[in-house]
């Protein structure tokens, strides 16, 4: 058996395994409709690639989207127990992939980017601790992976959120608490990576809260104004008038995708 078929068998192995394993004051937040729902997933099916990385090490990949929110997984075939990381990101602007390997405890080992066509994903992989760059290469597979589900439950959203990458990078943390009467605190604090570590944050503040997700207009702006979308172990943090200009440090955000750690 040579080694593409080997990388070939293996991809529809895992993408079956894959498959078989799913069977301030209230004033401070900005008027939402009450139409506001929760957090779905949209998609039935996940998009599966398969491909080495550095042209050796065999990978499987594969995802769902929401919107312009990614959410997958992958997994390194090299390894013994060939166990899938969780995968989070976006598409940009340019329609451009980054997308993010979390570990257990939200540090993000690698950031995979790239631009997808119909069936081929090329693109490069980079450690954000050690600055290594490798090239990734990806073929679409026809395997279809049920997609699993992405939903949260009210009840289940409330503690700590962190991502950071690498110890002298960026990082951030969002903590949400529950209070009586359909409402909640919390607060945001990010900084930027060493040395200087410009801080983005939002005080803590209380809001109600009825779904699982809300729209949060920071207090004595004009346009400083975010949404917050809770997804099953993450949130995700987006402005949604354009970047709080003047608000923060510089580069500082406070957007992105926090993983849950507590």
């Amino acid at each position: 058996m040579n080694h593409w078929t080997y990388i070939v068998l293996l991809t529809i192995i895992s993408c079956n395994n894959q498959q078989q394993k799913v069977s301030r004051s209230d004033t401070s937040a900005s008027s939402t409709p009450s139409t506001l729902t929760d957090v779905r997933n949209n998609s039935d099916n996940e998009i599966c690639w398969a491909g080495t990385l550095n042209g050796k090490t065999p990978v499987i990949l594969h995802y769902q989207l929401d919107s312009n929110l990614i959410i997958g997984e992958i997994t390194y075939l090299n390894t013994k127990d060939k166990l899938p990381i969780k995968l989070l990101g976006t598409i940009e602007d340019d329609k451009s992939y980054r997308l993010l390997e979390f570990e257990k405890s939200g540090n993000i080992a690698g950031v995979i980017t790239g631009i997808p066509t119909d069936n081929i994903f090329n693109g490069s992989w980079g450690s954000p601790k050690t600055r290594k760059q490798l090239v990734l290469n990806l073929v679409k597979k026809d395997t279809v992976i049920e997609s699993k589900t992405t939903y949260t439950q009210l009840q289940d959203i409330f503690g700590h959120y962190h991502y950071q990458y690498s110890e002298a990078g960026y990082q951030g943390d969002f903590e949400i608490t529950k209070l009586p009467n359909s409402r909640a605190s919390f607060g945001i604090t990010s900084v930027t990576g060493e040395p200087a570590r410009n801080v983005a944050q939002i005080d803590e503040d209380t809001i109600s809260l009825n779904t699982t997700r809300f729209i949060y207009k920071m207090p004595d702006t004009d346009n400083c104004e975010f949404e917050v979308k809770f997804y099953k172990g993450f949130a995700y943090i987006k402005y949604t008038k354009g970047f709080c200009d003047g608000q923060f440090g510089m580069n500082a955000t406070i957007e992105g995708i926090f993983l849950k750690t507590k």
